[in-house]
């Protein structure tokens, strides 16, 4: 109950703020770090939390176009290989807002990181896959609602999976073992960073390995025989705008110019796919990543960007509620969470699009 009271609060004083567009002005209730750095003639800052995926390539062409400047406040970006290690950071308060896939779910249980927006819907582009001579990549049949989901539970007991635990990825194993009619207990699931995890597979170093992009077409391409995608599981994924709660009670006119230039961002995005092609490709190598322009397409291919005008009538946060309560069913959560999959999602920053 303290949770939902102070959570009232803050939403309460955000609520109090103009809801200014991208490049306009704040209301006249302006935070006090607003009003410093404005009497310093300089830009307020905004910590932004980043990974090297199309998730995060809203954030890249805000940067490379000058919004966050435009509206009155400057983008501070740190990247992380993943959702798991940007949610540790989150505990040592080292970013106020950024996008996260699935990880958004155990920084909600774990961390009391806020959902505050959504980015992109996807159901393409998480796999696991295995080697080609892997007895699972030859199993099929099993569930015969599911013909292209390979392995059963004679063939998949007892493998080494390695995937970044409390990720997209490690929800596309849950979804998995469930269509197979196992438990993650009857599996070896190793915590490994998704690049690694390839390169380990490869190397025969684990017999599955549960991946994204790009290495998710690096995968087709090399050979490697997928064995389940979350799309032909019928699973809809959503990548999320997520919050610090630290930062809501200060920040939050800096919050609500970072969400209206997210929107801004995935327009411009979802209305010129050779733009966004290119940018991506650029995004990706400027974090060191190797990737091709044709993956690049294949990747954009597979999402829809969230614009103003998906969110009339659109109700934030159903698909985190959805992936927490599974996670939980599983086991992968305690069940004292489930609270925080209501109480943490915070509607206030998209709620005059609604």
């Amino acid at each position: 109950m303290k949770t939902r009271k102070g959570l009232a609060v803050l939403l309460a004083a955000a609520a109090a703020l103009s809801l200014a567009g991208c490049g306009g002005a704040a209301g006249k209730s302006e935070s006090t770090t607003t009003k410093a750095a404005e009497g310093n003639n300089q830009l307020p800052t905004l910590r932004v939390a980043a990974m090297p995926t199309i998730t995060s390539l809203p954030t890249y062409y805000m940067q490379k176009n000058g919004l966050d400047e435009k509206a009155g406040f400057k983008m501070e970006i740190t990247m992380f290989d993943t959702g798991a290690p940007m949610n540790e950071a989150l505990a040592a308060d080292l970013w106020d807002v950024g996008h996260m896939g699935a990880a958004a779910v155990t920084g909600m249980a774990n961390y009391d990181e806020l959902i505050i927006g959504e980015v992109l819907e996807s159901t393409d582009g998480q796999g696991v896959f295995v080697s080609p001579d892997c007895p699972v990549g030859k199993d099929t049949g099993y569930n015969p609602s599911f013909p292209t989901v390979l392995g059963s539970p004679e063939s998949v007991a007892g493998i080494t999976i390695l995937t970044p635990v409390g990720t997209a990825q490690h929800f596309t194993v849950l979804k998995w073992l469930e269509k197979l009619g196992m438990e993650p207990t009857d599996v070896n699931i190793v915590n490994m960073d998704t690049v690694q995890a390839y390169q380990a597979l490869q190397a025969g170093q684990g017999d599955a390995a549960s991946l994204n992009v790009p290495t998710f077409f690096d995968a087709k391409s090399s050979g490697m025989v997928q064995v389940a995608n979350l799309a032909d599981m019928g699973t809809r994924y959503v990548d999320m705008v997520v919050g610090n709660r630290k930062s809501l009670d200060g920040k939050s006119d800096l919050i609500q110019k970072y969400v209206d230039c997210t929107l801004e961002a995935c327009e411009a995005l979802q209305k010129d796919p050779e733009m966004a092609a290119d940018l991506l490709v650029e995004f990706l190598e400027d974090s060191g990543m190797e990737t091709s322009r044709e993956n690049c397409v294949a990747d954009l291919e597979r999402v829809k960007w969230l614009t103003k005008e998906d969110w009339k009538g659109r109700e934030l946060g159903l698909f985190a509620k959805e992936l927490g309560e599974f996670y939980v069913d599983q086991g992968q959560l305690e069940a004292s969470a489930t609270e925080k999959f209501n109480t943490n999602v915070v509607n206030t920053f998209i709620q005059s699009y609604q």
